[in-house]
């Protein structure tokens, strides 16, 4: 084993970099959308809107503001992209880091919340 305060070998760096470059990884330079401060815990699916081809979630964030989403919109901490929009349910592929460098997709589903006459979730 390498001391700790020895400089890596410059082999050992550039096979780093290339088990890196092979692997899953959010783009930097994608504008992060409204919903992307909020964990995907902090968000309520409220309901849908649909035209046409189009269908359309209404998600509600902890600070009580309500969010127009739908396919390819993202959501949540982990890189979350919407791929579906049903009226139960939002599908989303979050990038979740796996502590060597790289991401790994996992997929999760934001259910719809029903609420009673004063507001309260059910």
């Amino acid at each position: 084993l390498r001391s700790p305060f020895d400089a890596p070998k410059p082999e050992a760096i550039q096979e780093k970099i290339q088990q890196m470059s092979g692997c899953l990884s959010p783009d930097p330079r994608r504008r992060k959308q409204p919903l992307e401060e909020f964990a995907l815990s902090d968000l309520v699916m409220r309901g849908t809107l649909g035209e046409l081809e189009i269908t359309w979630a209404l998600m509600e964030a902890s600070d009580a503001t309500l969010h127009r989403v739908a396919v390819g919109s993202y959501l949540g901490l982990y890189h979350g992209r919407i791929t579906s929009v049903s009226q139960g349910n939002v599908r989303v592929i979050e990038l979740i880091p796996d502590g060597a460098g790289c991401w790994v997709e996992r997929e999760t589903v934001v259910a719809m919340v029903e609420s009673d006459a004063e507001g309260q979730r059910k």
